[in-house]
């Protein structure tokens, strides 16, 4: 290290402290709770399967949807794929083969709906505030 040449010592003189301006807090709404009633199956749904929420909430927002526009809708294909499984298996989407008479050949669209335990996931999410 390379000493520090004409360096004086420093005089220490003692500093006036600073005055510190305490601002009273924002005054805070006291919000009464409200209890919840739910099935545990569905608390669990909710809390261990949280990537599913957009896709459950997509679903519950269009009734149904065949399986490309709902991929398209989310703006996810492999990752939603999986979600989708995981959500059918789950039983929260039912899946429907529907053959459409104009289409000619080529395979049939599966259209996806919310099942009643689907929309009470959703439900619950909306009350207790999920955000995405």
């Amino acid at each position: 290290m390379a000493a520090r040449r004409n360096t004086k010592p420093k005089k220490e003189t003692p500093k006036e402290p600073k005055e510190i301006i305490i601002k009273p807090p924002k005054e805070i709404k006291e919000t009464k709770s409200v209890p919840i009633t739910v099935e545990l199956n569905i608390l669990k749904v909710l809390i261990n399967e949280r990537p599913l929420i957009p896709l459950l909430r997509v679903l519950k927002k269009n009734k149904e949807l065949h399986t490309r526009e709902l991929l398209i809708t989310m703006g996810s294909w492999g990752y939603g794929q999986s979600l989708m499984k995981r959500a059918t298996n789950l039983g929260l989407i039912e899946r429907k083969v529907k053959k459409e008479k104009s289409r000619g050949r080529g395979k049939p669209r599966i259209y996806n709906a919310l099942t009643n335990k689907g929309r009470e996931v959703v439900k619950l999410a909306d009350r207790i505030g999920y955000e995405k």
